[in-house]
């Protein structure tokens, strides 16, 4: 339970938490307990899709109807509603996310470049096939 997890930091009874999502600790950072993320390192920091992820089911029942959805969602309004619902920052450049800093969220694209984040993304099929092998390789040489 990571409210229970963001209690324990906020309240004193563990002093760091790794792997706690900015979303369990808000409402304490926003009521003035002595929480906070880590700064930003100096050498950057890593690139993610975070839990803000869309997925369409195969075969949905209603095509045209998901299409719309999906592009709704995806459009300057639907991430202005969905961001300010979740309280999380959206990648749209022309979405203002700059409210979220008082809670503590900081958008990625308010803190890399694109081009940054294309640098460190890890994730593309293209970066996974490129350390795939090797990776097998070294895992195979350990475990014989």
């Amino acid at each position: 339970d990571q409210r229970v997890l963001a209690e324990s930091l906020a309240k004193g009874r563990v002093a760091v938490m790794m792997g706690l999502t900015y979303y369990s600790f808000a409402p304490f950072v926003k009521a003035g307990l002595p929480i906070k993320s880590l700064p930003a390192l100096k050498e950057g920091t890593y690139g993610t899709a975070g839990s803000g992820n869309l997925t369409i089911i195969k075969n949905p029942a209603h095509p045209n109807a998901t299409k719309v959805f999906v592009n709704w969602v995806l459009s300057r309004e639907g991430q202005e509603i969905v961001s300010k619902a979740l309280g999380q920052a959206t990648r749209r450049l022309d979405v203002d996310t700059k409210w979220l800093r008082e809670g503590g969220v900081i958008a990625a694209k308010d803190q890399i470049s694109v081009q940054e984040f294309l640098k460190i993304e890890n994730q593309s099929e293209e970066k996974l096939d490129k350390v795939r092998e090797p990776a097998l390789k070294v895992a195979q040489a350990l475990l014989n």
